[in-house]
């Protein structure tokens, strides 16, 4: 690994800090973006998006490379369908079963820019970040210093930063005379949202088989060498033959379940790169509300259908009671965040926790029950607020409840939710560390939901069946890793922070899951770095800073040369 030279790291930091680059960072971010890279189930118009992004991709790699860029697009190879790491692209399901590996993935690529070495090195490292998104998509714009829109931070931040960083390393060795001693590959994958697939298939090539790996994502100018595995899980409920209505009654103890699961999986947390805060338990999906397991939920809406010769609005009141203080327990568990400021908005990052609106009609109470939560990252659900899990609370304690009305006769069901509501599908995921193995926590959590739907059965004295709970793992399920925080890539970092004058924490695994394990498992040493909160990627006001792009940009480029020079 090479030094850094004075003369480098000042020219280094001169052009990164520079109004040039910072416009530079800017525009081709909000070009980037404004590209929607989020799959779904059009195959070939995903497929059109992504050839889309690469174009743009190619073009500035060209520009700023010259005749000395390679690129290649190479397509994502079926093979990795056999592979324990291949993820199914949920996006893509057909009447209810995702595609062959070969027709999801026909027509689609990464991209991959070879840049050769002068000297005629060979590869020395590899830039990664991956290019797709989190649904929903929006636009990008500019506010000052900032940037919002779907991928600002989360992933098209990091894309940005290696376009910038082709250019600078160029102008560098032009003006300063330099000659690197070996070649980088830069790769920009897909897939990596849904588990990985695009860098499963990467990671193949033979040419660059163990190459140290500056892998880019959004880790808030943090160097980490090792992040938190995490589990999605797929949770089909039914009432079964229990006699109830509307598995709307069920949920909240499934819920319930497997936020207990989650916390003895926190406690039981030992590892010296790793705290029970990397251990994070969300719930993304439930009925027709959420976007994907991985982003926090912020609405569930219920109806419920209430016949009472009582006084509806008499009925509301009593609702909002127990609502009330349900809200207690659940506030001391998770903070209240009606009183912690957003500070992308300056407002409570959360106006209300409920409202419910009574309808009365002539033989029943309509009740409209809104809850409302905070999106975001799933890592960063702690610092969000889960709609779903909100919900288990007040409706749990609405069902304990109901054996002393026994005069009320009330049914739920999830608004805008399609049939007759004796189902609900919920999905969710759940963090863990190297101290687990993912397939006892994937048997952990079956266990959970299962001890969840026996113990509604119990409070409302109804027969338990096993087609109550079906539990599935068969997406994202990515493992724990853990390299060495005195592993090349890491070095290389932890050299260009101190050169830079970025201070750094003490050293601890990163509290999200990413592509970095695939190519840890595979043999290569791998470290993470990006520009960006956690907190914003996936959020609703996902945004990134543009003095953090610089800032990474300087350390990602001094990283860079530090490991090729």
């Amino acid at each position: 690994m090479a030094k850094l030279d004075p003369a480098i790291v000042d020219f280094v930091r001169t052009a990164a800090n520079s109004e040039g680059y910072a416009a530079y960072l800017r525009d081709t971010l909000v070009e980037l973006v404004n590209i929607n890279t989020a799959p779904d189930a059009d195959l070939q118009e995903s497929a059109a998006r992504e050839r889309q992004l690469f174009d743009l991709i190619e073009r500035e790699a060209r520009a700023a490379l010259g005749a000395e860029a390679t690129v290649e697009r190479p397509p994502i190879d079926p093979a990795i369908g056999a592979d324990p790491a291949y993820s199914l692209p949920g996006y893509a399901v057909r009447d209810g079963k995702v595609p062959p590996v070969e027709e999801v993935y026909a027509g689609r690529t990464n991209l991959q820019v070879l840049a050769p070495a002068p000297a005629g090195g060979e590869p020395a490292v590899i830039l990664h970040a991956h290019a797709d998104v989190v649904p929903p998509w929006f636009e990008a714009r500019v506010e000052g210093q900032r940037v919002f829109g779907r991928g600002a931070c989360d992933n098209k931040a990091q894309i940005a930063i290696l376009l910038a960083q082709m250019k600078l390393l160029r102008e560098m060795q032009e003006k300063l005379g330099l000659k690197p001693a070996g070649g980088r590959v830069y790769q920009f994958t897909i897939d990596e949202e849904i588990g990985g697939n695009g860098s499963l298939s990467a990671v193949t090539d033979p040419r660059f088989a163990k190459l140290p790996v500056l892998l880019h994502d959004s880790s808030n100018l943090v160097p980490y060498c090792a992040h938190r595995g995490a589990v999605w899980y797929r949770c089909e409920l039914s009432v079964g033959k229990s006699g109830a209505a509307s598995a709307v009654e069920l949920f909240p103890f499934v819920v319930l379940a497997l936020e207990e699961e989650g916390r003895k999986i926190r406690e039981e947390t030992r590892h010296p790169l790793f705290t029970p805060a990397h251990a994070q338990t969300s719930h993304g999906i439930l009925g027709p509300f959420g976007s994907s397991p991985a982003v926090v939920c912020d609405h569930v809406a219920v109806e419920v259908v209430a016949k009472s010769k009582a006084n509806p609005q008499r009925v509301g009141m009593k609702v909002i009671e127990f609502f009330e203080e349900a809200i207690g327990y659940y506030v001391r568990l998770y903070g209240d965040k009606t009183r912690e400021t957003d500070p992308a908005t300056g407002k409570p990052k959360v106006g209300r926790h409920f409202e419910v609106k009574v309808t009365p009609t002539p033989d029943s109470t309509i009740l409209r029950i809104d809850v409302f939560g905070k999106s975001g990252h799933m890592a960063s659900v702690a610092q969000c607020d889960n709609a779903i899990t909100k919900a288990a609370f007040l409706f749990s304690g609405l069902v304990k409840a109901a054996s002393k009305y026994q005069q009320v006769e009330a049914v739920g069901r999830l608004v805008g939710a399609p049939g007759d509501g004796r189902e609900i599908v919920l999905e969710g995921c759940q963090g863990f560390t190297p101290a687990h193995k993912m397939a006892d926590v994937q048997a952990r959590l079956a266990a959970a939901a299962v001890k969840g739907a026996q113990k509604y059965c119990k409070h409302r004295s109804r027969p338990f069946d096993d087609s109550m709970v079906r539990m599935s793992f068969d997406r994202l399920h990515n493992d724990a890793y853990a390299d060495s925080p005195d592993a090349p890539p890491m070095q290389a970092l932890k050299t260009a922070c101190a050169a830079v004058g970025h201070p750094l924490p003490k050293p601890l695994g990163w509290e999200v899951s990413c592509d970095a394990r695939i190519y840890h498992h595979k043999g290569h040493p791998v470290a993470i770095f990006g520009a960006g909160k956690l907190e914003q990627a996936h959020a609703a006001t996902e945004h990134v800073d543009i003095p953090d792009l610089q800032k990474a940009l300087a350390i990602s480029t001094l990283a860079t040369w530090s490991l090729i020079g």
